[in-house]
């Protein structure tokens, strides 16, 4: 595993991050439940794999339920209790977190926003989650029309300041609201954020010339979530066997577009992957990685073969020609 800076905060990070939005599951009681013995036994894997990066949330529970997303807060937080109890007796040091903080963890009227009423008591709960005094990248899980931006970087300013978050950041935003939170440097003593979260892939680049550029441009970090395309990337989804994949459990899944409007070029980025012996999900994160000096994409697993199969991408090197066709070959959903 190779380490590099996370954007300008002189942090080493892997180049890979583990998160933990879909966790390894079973099915209790014709629900899925999220196997915690099974999970914090692949966290333990990714560290022992050189992964020192753990991506996590307040409203993840490991499994995803979109019909009770809203209203069933009883596992919220879940995915943190178990990298907290996943983690604990390494070396503090050793390791970053980061955590987000604006979903609705409750039924009250100010169990959710970035308001800083909600984001300290927050804060405080997923510390408590994790069994940590600090998290190193804290982060505004979506923009908030209530909540002046101002208000949120002081917010976070603040947290800093008490040595509860390391460095602050931002997901989900518009390319407009990054460049509002930039520019406050310059009209308030208020610190902006290092880093922001979004989606990229070879597949799905609308954010490849906003935020992504932005970010780029100003030397924020970008932790990159679906890198594979919800599976579509790895092959997954090449033939009609999905047993245990997403198109089971989430019914919204979009593989069904993603797939369809994109099987020509798969098979050719499959061509690809075999031509330098290595599998489509190795490829397409390599090809993330080289795209950008502060990308890191988020790998999700549910067993230590995806998981190592993930881990050997770093490995791959690509020549800027190599990384220039193969964005080629999507070029039609860059959209």
């Amino acid at each position: 595993m190779k380490y590099k800076s996370f954007g300008k905060t002189g942090v080493k990070v892997s180049e890979l991050i583990f998160g933990t939005w879909y966790l390894p599951n079973q099915v209790i009681g014709g629900k899925r439940e999220v196997n915690k013995s099974s999970s914090i036994k692949l966290i333990k894997k990714a560290y022992d794999l050189g992964i020192n990066f753990f991506d996590t949330a307040d409203v993840y529970r490991g499994v995803y339920d979109r019909d009770t997303f809203l209203t069933n807060f009883e596992k919220v937080g879940l995915a943190e209790k178990i990298v907290g109890e996943a983690l604990k007796g390494y070396d503090r040091e050793s390791f970053v977190i980061s955590t987000k903080v604006m979903g609705k963890t409750g039924p009250l009227p100010n169990d959710s926003g970035a308001s800083r009423k909600h984001v300290r008591s927050a804060i405080r709960k997923s510390l408590e989650r994790l069994k940590m005094e600090y998290v190193d990248f804290y982060m505004v899980h979506g923009p908030d029309e209530d909540s002046g931006i101002e208000q949120t970087a002081k917010t976070m300013n603040i947290l800093e300041e008490e040595g509860l978050i390391l460095h602050y950041g931002i997901s989900n935003h518009s390319a407009h609201n990054i460049i509002k939170f930039l520019n406050l440097r310059y009209f308030e003593p208020l610190e902006p954020p290092s880093f922001i979260q979004d989606k990229y892939n070879l597949i799905e680049r609308e954010l490849e010339n906003t935020n992504i550029k932005v970010a780029e441009e100003n030397s924020l970090a970008s932790m990159i979530y679906s890198p594979l395309a919800q599976g579509v990337l790895a092959g997954r989804y090449t033939k009609d066997v999905s047993k245990d994949s997403r198109k089971e459990y989430e019914k919204w899944f979009e593989k069904n577009r993603l797939q369809e409007e994109n099987r020509a070029s798969l098979d050719r980025f499959n061509e690809v992957a075999k031509s330098k012996q290595v599998t489509m999900s190795q490829l397409a994160l390599s090809w993330l990685m080289h795209r950008g000096k502060y990308l890191f994409p988020i790998i999700g697993a549910t067993k230590v073969e995806q998981l190592e199969e993930n881990v050997q991408s770093t490995d791959l090197v690509l020549e800027r020609e190599e990384v220039d066709s193969l964005t080629s070959l999507f070029k039609v959903a860059n959209r």
